[in-house]
Order: structure tokens, then C-alpha cells, then sequence
């Protein structure tokens, strides 16, 4: 187990250029360096000591991820911006199953004999994203869209599907896995029944395409993404990897990063049919797809293979890793502002300059907000109520 993070750790961040770049395997991470102020702050950061702080990198490469991929949606109607973010989908479409496959790691490592240890279970697991999720879900329909004008049936509605901000039906998801994870850890043992769980998001993606292609009928957001069955897959080969009945040889990690890379390609070049050929611009771009299905799966074996090699993960994405829950709650309205600011500025002009300043100006202001809440509110609290 590495050691807590110190505050001579973050003396990284302090050098007096204005921008640090880090670089990941795949797209290029640009930190504002408002970590200065994480030297005076180190007391904030001292729930991750026992925490792998491969998985918190993992972890922040997932929250940048999604973030980005929010951001590429803003001004990509005209048609060279759209081809251009549909490409970088592809290189960014891991971010949910990364998380899910996290979930999955961490979901239960001990034993569920009695009535009671299902109870507490449920309890810890449930009330740690249920609380930050109701609560921001209450913040957001007060402060960012008050349309809803108290319709309660209407809020229900959303709260319990996941829309009350497009990404929220990953917490619906989520609870849907925690519920069947139980089960899912007492299959494990049998053949037969990790193949009926690991087959599940196959045959989702079966109907998924055959909705699509052949009865041409679109399933939206968030109706696709809603069915556990579509995600389930990644959870249980979190739930495997956390056992050790997941294990990657070092031999094959040349060919699982060739491999990876060729289905990189493939994304593209699915992403750009469905496009061209039925038309179906947000199936195109979605992480739902048999590409981006794989590709995820083979970074995910990267991940596995490689981590215990890696003996200094960047910092910065420990950190984003550490509030990547919180990021996730509320970036929806940061990243509006931005990209209203980044529009009346005529940034909307100079999409590439537009989607980095949004991405990573939302992700530093959202971790600034986090700093600052851990700070005044405490950790404890912070997390609790509020997932920051």
C-alpha cells in the first residue's frame, strides 16, 4: 500500500508556468495549476490514504473523460466540428464502463451470511450515492432549472430515471448492479453462471442494433442506457478482477495494446457508418456500441496488466480520481456557464480552443468548489451529503 499523499507531494503543481500538461495514452490533460493551493490544504486529501491510488488514476482519467465528452456536444452541429467530435468520442467512450467496472472491483470482497449482512450491505452502499444524488438533484431543480415550478409527479419521474441532468442515469444503473451484486458474487464460482452474467451486455447490444437497424426506430438517451443489462458485463469483470480470476499474463500485453489501438480504428470507423449510412448521429457517437464496448474491455486489460508496473501515477489525475463522484454530480451546470461564456467570447468560431477551455476549465472549477466545500463543510460531510 503507498503512502497518504503529503503536502510536498503537490510541490509538482507550484512551478511558475501557467500550464502543466500530463500526458495519458490517449488524449492530453491540461491542468490550470490552481493546485497551489493544495499545499496549504493537504489536511483535505487524508481519506485517501488507504485508498489504490491506481484506481483513483483510473478514476480521474474516467471523470476527464466524461467531462470532455459533455463538452464535445456543445456547438458540433456544423458538419466538420460534428466529424471531428465523433472522432474523439471514440478515443473517450470508455468513461462509463471504466466506472462501472470500478463499481464492480470494489463491490463486495467479503462474505453475506446472515440477514443483517445484506442489511448493511445495502445500507452503506445504497446511502453512499443516494444522499449526494437527492441532494443535488434538489440543488439543481432549485438554482438550474426551475422550470420544473414544483411538479411533483414530473420530478418523481426524472428522479427515479435518472434525468433530472442527462448523466444521472448512472446512478440509476448503478443502484440497479449494487441491488443484484450479491448475486452476482455468489456466481462466481460457476462456469456456467459467469457465463450467463458476461453474455447479458452482448445480447443487450443484440437488440440494441437490431432496434436500430432493422425496425429503424432510435432508442434515446436515457432509455438505452437505463437496463442494467447493458452495463453488466463491466461489473462483473470488475467483480472477477477483485477475486484474481482475472488476471492478464505479461506476454500479452503487446497484443492487448495492439489490439486496442486497431479497435480504436474500428469505433471510428463504425461511428462514421452509422453516421453516414442510417443517419443515426447519437448511436454513432455513444459508448454503447460493439467498438466501444471492446475497446473499453481491452483498456480495461491494460489497466489490469500494467498497474502494479506503474510505480508513480500523475497526481493530478489521483486527485481528479479522489472527487471524480462530486465532479460528476454537479459538472452539468459549470459546464453550461462555460460554454455560454466560450460563445459570447466567439469561441463557438474555434471549436478544438472552445471544447478544451470548457472540458478543463469546468474540471479545475469544479475541483476548486470541491476544495473549497471540504474545507468549510469538513470531509466527512462533504462526501456524505454532497459526494464531494
Amino acid at each position: 500500500m503507498r503512502k497518504a499523499l503529503s503536502c510536498k507531494d503537490y510541490k509538482l503543481f507550484s512551478h511558475k508556468s501557467n500550464i502543466r500538461a500530463v500526458f495519458s495514452k490517449q488524449i492530453v490533460i491540461v491542468y490550470i495549476p490552481l493546485f497551489d493551493t493544495l499545499r496549504a490544504k493537504c489536511k483535505i486529501f487524508t481519506k485517501m490514504k488507504n485508498k489504490d491510488e491506481s484506481f483513483q488514476a483510473l478514476r480521474g482519467l474516467a471523470i476527464a473523460a466524461v467531462v470532455t465528452i459533455h463538452a464535445c456536444g456543445i456547438n458540433n452541429k456544423i458538419a466538420w466540428n460534428y466529424e471531428l467530435s465523433l472522432i474523439i468520442r471514440q478515443l473517450i467512450n470508455f468513461a462509463v464502463p471504466i466506472f462501472i467496472f470500478i463499481s464492480g472491483y470494489f463491490a463486495y470482497k467479503g462474505e453475506l451470511k446472515k440477514r443483517s449482512d445484506y442489511l448493511d450491505f445495502y445500507k452503506k452502499r445504497l446511502s453512499r450515492i443516494l444522499l449526494p444524488y437527492i441532494a443535488w438533484c434538489v440543488l439543481i431543480i432549485l438554482f438550474y432549472k426551475p422550470n420544473y415550478q414544483w411538479h411533483w409527479s414530473k420530478i418523481f419521474y426524472h428522479v427515479i430515471t435518472g434525468q433530472i441532468v442527462t448523466p444521472y442515469y448512472f446512478v440509476i444503473v448503478l443502484i440497479q448492479l449494487i441491488v443484484l451484486t450479491p448475486f452476482m458474487v455468489m456466481s462466481t464460482k460457476s462456469t456456467v453462471k459467469n457465463f450467463l452474467w458476461l453474455s447479458l451486455s452482448p445480447l443487450s447490444l443484440v437488440g440494441l442494433y437490431f432496434s436500430h437497424l432493422y425496425f429503424h426506430y432510435e432508442i434515446k438517451l436515457p432509455w438505452y442506457a437505463l437496463p442494467f443489462t447493458v452495463w453488466v458485463s463491466f461489473y462483473y469483470f470488475g467483480i472477477l478482477a477483485s477475486q484474481g480470476k482475472l488476471v492478464v499474463p505479461n506476454k500479452n500485453i503487446k497484443n492487448i495494446t495492439l489490439l486496442y489501438i486497431c479497435s480504436i480504428f474500428l469505433a471510428v470507423a463504425e461511428g462514421f457508418y452509422l453516421c453516414k449510412a442510417h443517419n443515426l448521429h447519437g448511436f454513432a457517437g455513444s459508448q454503447i456500441k460493439v467498438s466501444s464496448f471492446l475497446s473499453s474491455f481491452l483498456l480495461i486489460l491494460l489497466f489490469l496488466g500494467t498497474r502494479k508496473k506503474i510505480g508513480n501515477w500523475p497526481k493530478a489525475l489521483i486527485i481528479l480520481g479522489e472527487f471524480s463522484f462530486g465532479i460528476y454530480l454537479f459538472h452539468v451546470p459549470v459546464l453550461d456557464l462555460f460554454s455560454r461564456i466560450t460563445s459570447k467570447i466567439g469561441l463557438q468560431n474555434f471549436w478544438i480552443t472552445q471544447l478544451l477551455i470548457n472540458s478543463w476549465g469546468v474540471i479545475a472549477l469544479c475541483c476548486v468548489v470541491i476544495i473549497a466545500a471540504r474545507k468549510v463543510l469538513g470531509i466527512q460531510v462533504s462526501q456524505k451529503y454532497l459526494g464531494m
